[in-house]
């Protein structure tokens, strides 16, 4: 007999082995996969394909054999990025395999996973970087219990460091037109397509001329460069389609590229351009000759969510024009910077319980978003 049970946010199943011993194992979040490898562990045993001595494997084994059965097949299937394996395989390379290495699985606990990320934080690394690296270490366990190494996840309870998000920049409109006007074609048009599409980086070295349709005032995100090749954009609805804006129209259809028909950003052979070269040479150049503060290229990608926001536009629309997954990323990121949103809603709630003459708490209402602007304004000159 086998049962499920639900454990905070996890599942996990409870089955007896072929001698009788009751075992646990935690599953994860998704309670079909529960269900699956619940009805495996009852047939292996039905089978006798069930082991219960196991063979003993060293961390540093296990991490090869993670990638090979786990990551690369992954990749195969399309259910990864070789973006995302790229990062998975440089956490355990450069943390989880130098700490944990020689290490029998079997005897990994708790306590060892703290002093993991004890040790991490002693390097003065990131608490962004320590958390990815702890992602990465609940998978491989997670997928060591599934697979039969282990009877439970010894990261299942770990305390995971909290990662703030990076503060973003955002450029004013004047600031704007100082970068355009340090920048010489084709990098102005590249800067003002980011600043008036929100595309990524990768997603703009990508574009082809084929995805620009300059008569319906409109772009195609349909890949993304990324090491020198063309890969799938980030997700799903990353795949989207942009409005293009008069001027950033105008400014495109006078590009030297566009006869060449391929890459809109192109070298002067039509060539694609490495994003790391560009980001150190090209971007930096122009930032200095703007006079203009150090910030990261994805800044204008929050630049463009800023203007929408400030001409007062939807939610919705801003999701889709940036491919967000759902619109709580967007209201998560973008949420601080709609006060002009919260004063019409708060205004309306007021016409609704006072009537079109009625004032209620409107005054008090509005000096509040009065002081919530000046703050996102004083927090953006920094």
């Amino acid at each position: 007999m086998g049962a499920i049970r639900k454990r905070g946010k996890q599942y996990a199943i409870q089955y007896y082995d072929a001698a009788g011993r009751r075992r646990w194992e935690t599953i994860g979040p998704n309670f079909h996969e529960a269900k699956q490898i619940l009805a495996e562990r009852m047939w292996e045993r039905r089978n006798g394909k069930f082991r219960l001595n196991r063979q003993p494997i060293t961390m540093k084994e296990f991490a090869a054999k993670w990638d090979v059965d786990y990551v690369t097949v992954q990749i195969r299937l399309g259910r990864m990025k070789e973006s995302s394996a790229e990062s998975c395989r440089s956490r355990s390379r450069l943390h989880i395999v130098p700490f944990f290495g020689q290490m029998r699985l079997d005897e990994i606990t708790l306590p060892h996973v703290r002093e993991f990320m004890k040790a991490l934080l002693a390097k003065e690394l990131s608490p962004k970087t320590v958390l990815n690296a702890m992602v990465v270490l609940k998978e491989m366990f997670k997928h060591a219990v599934q697979w039969g190494y282990l009877d439970a996840n010894p990261a299942q309870y770990a305390e995971r460091p909290r990662a703030e998000d990076q503060e973003m920049q955002i450029l004013t409109p004047p600031e704007i037109r100082r970068l355009l006007d340090a920048a010489d074609e084709p990098v102005r048009t590249l800067l003002l397509c980011a600043v008036l599409t929100g595309m990524r980086r990768g997603e703009l070295l990508g574009l082809r001329w084929e995805d620009v349709d300059l008569e319906g005032h409109r772009l195609f995100v349909r890949r993304a460069l990324w090491r020198g090749k063309f890969v799938t954009p980030k997700s799903r609805r990353s795949r989207r389609t942009i409005d293009l804006t008069p001027t950033l129209r105008a400014a495109l259809a006078k590009l030297s590229s566009r006869f060449q028909g391929g890459l809109v950003f192109c070298s002067e052979g039509g060539e694609p351009i490495d994003p790391d070269n560009f980001a150190q040479r090209d971007w930096a150049r122009v930032l200095r000759r703007a006079e203009l503060r150090r910030i990261r290229f994805h800044d204008l990608r929050h630049t463009y969510a800023s203007l929408l926001i400030a001409q007062g536009a939807h939610p919705k629309y801003i999701q889709a024009q940036l491919g967000h997954g759902s619109i709580q990323t967007t209201l998560d990121r973008y949420g601080h910077l709609m006060p002009d949103a919260h004063a019409a809603e708060a205004r309306k709630l007021d016409r609704l319980v006072f009537g079109d003459d009625g004032h209620g708490s409107a005054g008090t209402v509005a000096d509040a978003v009065q002081r919530v602007q000046k703050w996102v304004q004083r927090r953006q000159r920094g």
